[in-house]
């Protein structure tokens, strides 16, 4: 093991090797069949076979006939080399005897299956070319193994840098997990599968002609739209007058192949409905055939747990397989390789904004430019030319249009070309100046140059008069993706996403991997169908499985399919489809959300640094109070004075304000003087002086001491720091220094250069003053007799630093919130108005007290009696945790407004609350009792300028949006509410009222909370979008402009032509119904109209 560590630390892994004939190495005395250039040329045979069978249709032929001669060759050529390989194996490992017998092995036995169906391919396409067998024939499905044949040449890289035991083993254990998911899903699958088949059953009740023949059905005898019907009057849809609810017995061709007919047929259904794609149709389809509440419960249940919970496991499934993979392999090998010169070269910086890397450049003066040149090179202001030049480009390409008027279609581009002219010219300086001044070695090596090289060169060759507004549009359209260099928080987010390629590359390679081999077996397996163009070649089967990846109309793909087989193969052309969609919808594309969420995690030790980094600035940024609170300190001190009519001796040492501390304080230096550490160290012993004995004079001498300054001050700092001990005691916010770092910040209540010093000897006791923090949540670092001395005894031990880092930011974070507290105290002390509601109600008043009893009351939920400790035997543990979750009076407020949304449920434009008393009631009611509830929170805790103020974040603001809305509402009630009123807008507004909801609970207030935190990666994701939706609409228009028109009327093709009227079919239904004898199909006269597709730059964001 740890020699396989050291090959790995130098770049030499030991490789687990799954293909059995690439472990072995060229030599001299080895069989040709293991030689390196035979291997290579195996894999070439087998990209060869591929593309051959691609091009192995009958439609192919038809159009290329040469083709069917090269493929033949072709086939015959690389059969026989594999024939000879598999021979040569054989005879070297033996077939079913030997160390390594050839059939034995799985690989071997992959070959030899291979080597079986290019025979069978290579005989059948003989019997084609002689006429024995007919070009569109079922024998076509024995092809269809052959393109698996490109496994042979994908397996070469699956090579790992770990024992197969080990990799054997992450599989086995990942391959369990999506196993598990999958029972889970086929769990859901049956059990509505049968209950499809137990609510719904047959739905066949179609509304027909009152004269039509049941025997005989036509397309004219249906209604126009198709509509399913109930013979119950009580439930479904009723048929019009004129038309009778007749059940049609017609065959599955004919009525599609949904249905919930038996249990079969309802899984069918199920999948199809689950995936998304025309469900709804389905839902009303049973809605109007039963009773409506049975669809409603089935398919948004089923949506819910098969749609949305299913495939979500799936992907959570799978991107935690794909991290634990990553994760043991670098748990097993740890960082292979050196360190390169360019990761190197990165530090770590921070600002405002945050943590990023950022890259040192080396060679800023690589290039043969002066040294004014580099300047302008990193100046702002040449990037905010080259950019705004850009925009200045995107833009102008966005105003072009075509019109389809007979005018030739270079005079609507003629003038934009000169343009495109001049910015092109202009970034083609702006890339020879960056290589001038870097020189061709320093500027190729960054990425970013690599792709303005590539687009300088593209948009020179576009703007060649025969090649504008060809292929190469691409490279000038894709110029826009520059502008994300303007954004640097956006710039490293794209890069996160796109910047590790090779992962999300191996992807997009396995994806295209897996389309072409899923598109040429079906191809080879519907390739026989006459008259079916779906599969007929291989770019038409190449779209329609990639339709299928993309979820958009797959169900059409497989009915059309189903349609024109027989009915004994009609399941198995289902099961084929559904396992396709199921493995490129569930897992395929899972993957590339676990590659992408990849991509977004940072590295380890960065993503470590950038945590503690940001504990501390966070630490630092909450010692602050918010502004509301800030603004009393602009106003003087004014403390209100109590006098003691008691002898001092009766108390303890008094409690020193702050404020006033801070006016005699002695601030201690490091590097403080012998004098003064000899006069503390007087205070600090414990001798006791005696007085002097008085001497009797004549004259009594005036009371003056006379000492000197250092004593004078120490003095007023020992009681000082007497009484900081004791308010520690009592549970007080007080400064305690944090262990190994400076002085306070300026937020304390000392200055930024200095620190109170705290007597280390005297005890501290726990905290009985209601109110305070808890000593042991709040003063861990302190041991049991209140030493603090034990904290630089801790901080000097450097056996666990990453503790001791989480320790520090601990630390740093209680002493953040102390000096918040202090703060508060400080205007408390000093500000008569500060914590007072509405500056009326007394701080300390009675009636203050019974409003906050009222507010904060709430059920104990605790499990564990609080005098003895000892854990409560209570039944319903989840019970009571559900009733402690909020107070009583948010869950007063919960039932008043859960009710009154209720109530609003009910209202229609005939049934309105402004005219119905018993709708008014909740309206009412829930005016009245969140005006008790803001009325109760507001003297209690205040509204704006109070510590625990009413109107302190979003959530807030919108309790009080939603109260004035409905008080206006309740005020006003409008009788008539004309369109575009404000009466309409008073309405609309008042919809905003379940979200009070989410503000009472806390836990889905923490959702919201949450989901707002990322919405700057939501605002990324959308830029992202918008720019890419850009490029692809700048291409359409300008590849597609004024090329695409066509008349209503298929029969017409030229403009001049499409004037008048002509008779269009009308949509009737799904199924495959013909028209009777002397019937024609259902249309209508409609007027013909030319029109154009993709014009200007909004039709094409539309249809992007």
């Amino acid at each position: 093991m740890m020699l396989g560590r050291k090959q790995s630390l130098k770049g030499e892994p030991v490789l687990a090797d799954y293909g059995p004939e690439e472990a072995l190495n060229e030599s001299a005395d080895i069989e040709w069949v293991n030689m390196l250039w035979v291997r290579r040329l195996m894999r070439f045979c087998a990209l060869v076979s591929l593309l051959s069978v691609s091009l192995n249709t009958p439609k192919t032929f038809e159009k290329h006939p040469p083709l069917q001669y090269v493929t033949f060759c072709c086939d015959l050529v690389v059969t026989f080399l594999f024939t000879a390989e598999m021979i040569a194996k054989m005879h070297i490992r033996g077939i079913l005897k030997g160390e390594v017998p050839y059939l034995k092995d799985h690989w071997c036995q992959f070959d030899a299956s291979m080597v079986f169906f290019l025979w069978v391919s290579v005989i059948l396409q003989v019997f084609e070319m002689l006429g024995i067998v007919p070009r569109f024939s079922y024998l076509s499905i024995l092809r269809a193994p052959r393109p698996l044949i490109m496994i042979r040449f994908i397996r070469v890289f699956l090579k790992f840098s770990m024992p197969k035991s080990r990799i054997n083993q992450i599989f086995k254990r990942s391959s369990q997990q999506i196993y598990n998911v999958t029972l889970f899903f086929l769990f859901f699958m049956s059990l509505y599968g049968l209950l499809g088949v137990q609510f719904f059953g047959e739905l066949k009740n179609h509304c027909v002609l009152n004269s039509t023949d049941p025997n005989y059905i036509t397309i004219n005898s249906l209604a126009i739209p198709d509509t399913f019907c109930s013979v119950d009057p009580g439930s479904g849809y009723q048929c019009p007058e004129g038309m009778k609810c007749v059940k049609l017995e017609l065959s599955r061709y004919i009525m599609g192949f949904n249905g919930f007919d038996e249990f079969a047929t309802s899984i069918f259904t199920v999948y199809q409905a689950a995936s998304q794609e025309g469900w709804v149709f389905i839902m009303y389809r049973a809605i109007d055939s039963l009773p409506g509440w049975r669809a409603a419960f089935y398919f948004s249940t089923m949506i819910f747990f098969l749609a949305w919970l299913v495939k979500n496991v799936f992907i959570a499934v799978i991107t935690e397989t794909f991290n634990e993979i990553r994760v043991q392999f670098q748990q097993m090998w740890g960082v292979r390789g050196h360190i390169t010169n360019s990761s190197a070269s990165q530090i770590l910086t921070g600002n405002d904004m945050g943590w990023k890397l950022v890259t040192l450049d080396e060679n800023k003066h690589g290039g043969n430019a002066p040294k004014f040149c580099h300047v302008i090179l990193r100046s702002a202001s040449f990037r905010l030319l080259v950019m705004g030049v850009i925009l200045a480009n995107g833009v102008v390409t966005a105003t072009m249009n075509f019109k389809h008027d007979g005018r030739p279609r270079r005079v609507f581009y003629e003038k934009y070309y000169y343009v495109e002219v001049a910015f092109t010219v202009f970034l083609d300086l702006e890339t020879l100046f960056k290589i001038w001044c870097l020189g061709f070695r320093g500027y190729y090596k960054h990425s970013i140059h690599k792709f303005e090289l590539l687009l300088a060169a593209g948009t020179t060759l576009h703007i060649i008069p025969t090649l504008y507004l060809s292929g190469l549009t691409y490279f000038q359209v894709l110029r826009v993706v520059r502008l994300i260099k303007a954004s640097p928080m956006l710039e490293d987010f794209v890069y996160k996403i796109f910047g590790p390629g090779k992962k999300l590359g191996s992807l997009i390679i396995f994806t295209m991997c897996l389309l072409i081999i899923s598109s040429s077996i079906s191809m080879q397996l519907f390739c026989f169908l006459c008259e079916f163009t779906k599969f007929e070649s291989f770019p038409e089967a190449f779209m329609s499985m990639f339709q299928i990846l993309t979820q958009e109309a797959w169900v059409e793909v497989m009915d059309e399919t189903m349609l024109r087989t027989r009915e004994t193969l009609a399941p198995l052309v289902a099961v084929y489809f559904i396992l396709y969609h199921l493995f490129v919808t569930l897992i395929v594309l899972s993957l590339f959300v676990a590659v992408i969420l990849d991509n977004l995690e940072l590295d380890e030790d960065i993503k470590k640094l950038k945590q503690l980094k940001f504990r501390e600035q966070s630490a630092e940024i909450k010692e602050t109070l918010p502004f509301r609170l800030r603004i009393f300190e602009k106003f003087p001190d004014s403390p209100q004075m109590t006098c003691l009519h008691k002898v001092p001796s009766d108390f303890n040492l008094p409690k020193v304000r702050e404020s006033f501390m801070r006016q005699f304080v002695y601030e201690v230096e490091e590097d403080e003087t012998e004098g003064v550490k000899k006069v503390n160290e007087v205070f600090d012993s414990k001798i006791v002086y005696r007085k002097q004995k008085p001497v009797k004079i004549l004259t009594d001498p005036p009371k003056v001491r006379n000492i000197s300054t250092n004593l004078r001050k120490a003095a007023i700092q020992y009681i000082i720091n007497d009484s900081n001990n004791q308010r520690l005691m009592l549970g007080d916010s007080a400064m305690i220094p944090v262990p190994g770092k400076g002085p306070l910040k300026p937020q304390g209540t000392v200055s930024s250069a200095k620190q109170l010093r705290i007597d280390q000897k005297k005890s501290i006791r726990r905290s009985v003053r209601s109110g305070s923090i808890k000593l042991k949540q709040t003063y861990e670092h302190l041991m049991e007799n209140g030493d603090i001395g034990a904290m630089n005894r801790v901080s000097s031990s450097r056996s666990r630093p990453q503790d001791l880092d989480i320790k520090l930011l601990q630390a740093k974070r209680q002493q953040a919130e102390m000096r918040r507290n202090q703060r508060e105290e400080d205007l408390r002390e000093n500000h008569p108005f500060f914590d007072t509601p509405l500056f009326a109600v007394p701080r300390e008043s009675k009636f203050r007290k019974v409003c906050q009893l009222i507010v904060y009351a709430r059920y104990d939920a605790r499990l564990k009696d609080p005098l003895t400790g000892k854990e409560r035997k209570v039944q319903y543990k989840r019970l009571h945790n559900f009733l402690g979750l909020v107070t009583y009076l948010d869950w007063v407020m919960i039932c008043v407004t859960t009710l009154s949304c209720i109530s609003m449920m009910f209202e229609t434009p005939s049934y309105r609350v402004m005219e119905t008393p018993a709708l008014q009631i909740a309206e009412y009611g829930f005016v009245i009792f969140m005006s008790l509830e803001l009325a109760l929170k507001i003297l209690a805790d205040g509204l704006f300028f109070t510590p625990k103020a009413y109107i302190k974040d979003v959530a807030s603001v919108l309790d009080v949006f939603i109260y004035v809305v409905s008080l206006v509402f309740l005020c006003w009630m409008p009788r008539t509410v004309p369109p575009n009123s404000g009466a309409q807008l008073l309405m609309i507004l008042r919809c905003v009222r379940p979200l009070r909801i989410f503000t009472l609970v806390p836990h889905m207030r923490k959702v919201v909370y949450e989901l707002c935190r990322g919405f700057k990666e939501i605002l990324l994701v959308s830029i992202l979008l918008i720019v890419l939706m850009f490029v692809f609409a700048s291409y359409g228009v300008q590849l597609f402009g004024g090329r695409l028109a066509r008349c209503n009327d298929p029969t017409i093709s030229r403009r001049e032509d499409c004037v008048g009227v002509f008779m269009r079919r009308v949509f009737v239904t799904k199924m495959k119904l013909q028209p009777g004898a002397n019937e024609s199909y259902p249309s209508m006269l409609v007027p013909r109209v030319w029109s154009m597709l993709f014009t200007y730059i909004s039709t094409y964001f539309l249809a992007v």
